[in-house]
């Protein structure tokens, strides 16, 4: 049987997403984040089969879902539940501590402090489109949970690809706000978020070395599954890891999942993580001008993400399908074509970013409307980003629906004059 270690969440969390990692408990099986009291042992067999060797690694940006899979892997490996069970003399998790923490034949695993420190890693690796809270947020919130914190800047990094850039083609992009195009402007972000995820790589594989440990770190990811419905993620940048703790987790239930986690974990950092507005933090900070929102470059907000990734996945909606039920759901919020435009904006983004789900890091499923193509969502990945049928279909009952809507009206008003 393989090694374990215990863990502590309200309910039970199968964590089948990590490398082979399984629960098991007294009370059966039930995932989930909801109604959660930290009132439960959970134990968690750990494989041998080489996959978890020094521990593991989360680049802590973006802020508020790096957060949410940090407080996921504490809920799931909580140090100071396995140095209880040490104390009390179980053999099965000394021995699994001992393996994956590397300690000397024969010392002492009574610290939960140090066993969080050897079991999980995290970065911070910010740019000087990063403010200063949010690095203040991470540093705050690794001292909390006792992870060993790296902060650094890629900014020289960044710098000499732009500069190779420059010398290839004799142009140098620039950010929007600075006069580029939207196309240089994108590709500026998508370099700070890719090279990221190199570092990340690079650090997962020498920090064990640079502690005098041996073996490699797992990198853990922070995409969220509506951010993945969108397609509102950069292609190998923090998505593209080992395992992501929340792939299929939607933003809500991340953020309800933090508010528990700072009140009940005690990680106080967690309320200022999670009251700040979701952002990349990947174009430049100009005074005057809002900074970046992750809801505004969307064009949707994360609630609407929701609904169309229910709709889209356990309805089985389509376009038009989709915007016939919108209609239902909005109807005292929009108007016909406010829902049109809605809908259809979010499908012309679903069709052009769809291939990114076909190279997804494997995650744990707690959503129905996941759009992972690997293991749980076999649709097409090309579409007509056009959706010419579609479209046009939802723009004539737009603009019939009014009309419609008045008749009944009209109707409903006549059939209660004659009742009277």
């Amino acid at each position: 049987m393989d090694n374990m270690l215990l863990c502590n969440y309200g309910s039970v969390y199968s964590c089948s997403w990590l490398a082979g990692w399984r629960t098991r408990s007294s009370r059966g099986c039930k995932a989930g984040w909801r109604g959660a009291v930290a009132d439960q042992a959970t134990v968690v067999q750990l494989p041998h089969n080489g996959a978890l060797q020094s521990g593991l690694l989360l680049h802590l940006l973006p802020l508020l879902p790096a957060a949410a899979a940090a407080c996921t892997v504490m809920v799931l490996l909580p140090p100071q539940l396995a140095v209880k069970a040490i104390a009390a003399g179980d053999e099965t998790v000394l021995a699994d501590a001992r393996r994956i923490g590397q300690y000397e034949p024969g010392a002492a695993v009574d610290d939960a402090a140090d066993l969080a420190g050897r079991l999980f890693h995290t970065t911070y690796m910010g740019t000087v489109n990063s403010s200063a809270d949010t690095r203040s947020r991470a540093k705050a919130l690794a001292q909390q949970i006792g992870a060993y914190h790296v902060d650094c800047s890629i900014d020289s990094l960044v710098g000499c690809v732009v500069a190779l850039f420059t010398a290839i083609t004799g142009k140098t992009p620039r950010f929007r706000v600075d006069g580029g195009s939207s196309a240089e402007n994108l590709a500026l972000q998508n370099i700070q978020a890719r090279l990221r995820m190199v570092v990340a790589f690079l650090l997962a594989q020498l920090l064990p070395w640079v502690r005098g440990r041996g073996g490699f770190l797992l990198v853990l990811g922070s995409a969220n599954v509506d951010e993945t419905l969108r397609g509102y993620l950069t292609k190998y940048d923090c998505s593209s890891a080992d395992i992501n703790p929340i792939g299929g987790i939607s933003k809500a239930d991340l953020r309800r999942f933090l508010r528990w986690a700072a009140l009940h974990l005690g990680y106080s950092a967690l309320a200022g993580v999670e009251a700040a507005p979701p952002t990349a933090e990947l174009e430049p900070l100009r005074e005057g001008m809002p900074p970046q929102s992750d809801e505004v470059d969307m064009g949707m907000s994360y609630e609407e993400l929701g609904l169309f990734g229910r709709l889209r996945k356990v309805t089985r909606c389509g376009p038009v399908a989709m915007f016939r039920q919108a209609c239902q759901v909005w109807r005292d919020a929009y108007t016909p074509q406010q829902a049109a435009d809605k809908v259809k904006h979010f499908f012309k983004f679903y069709a052009i970013n769809r291939h990114k789900a076909t190279v997804l890091t494997p995650s744990y499923h707690a959503e129905s409307y996941s759009p992972d193509d690997n293991r749980f969502d076999h649709r097409q990945f090309l579409y007509n980003a056009a959706w010419p049928w579609q479209f046009k279909r939802i723009d004539q009952l737009a603009a019939a629906l009014p009309q419609q809507q008045q008749q009944q009206q009209q109707q409903r008003h006549k059939c209660q004059a004659q009742q009277r």
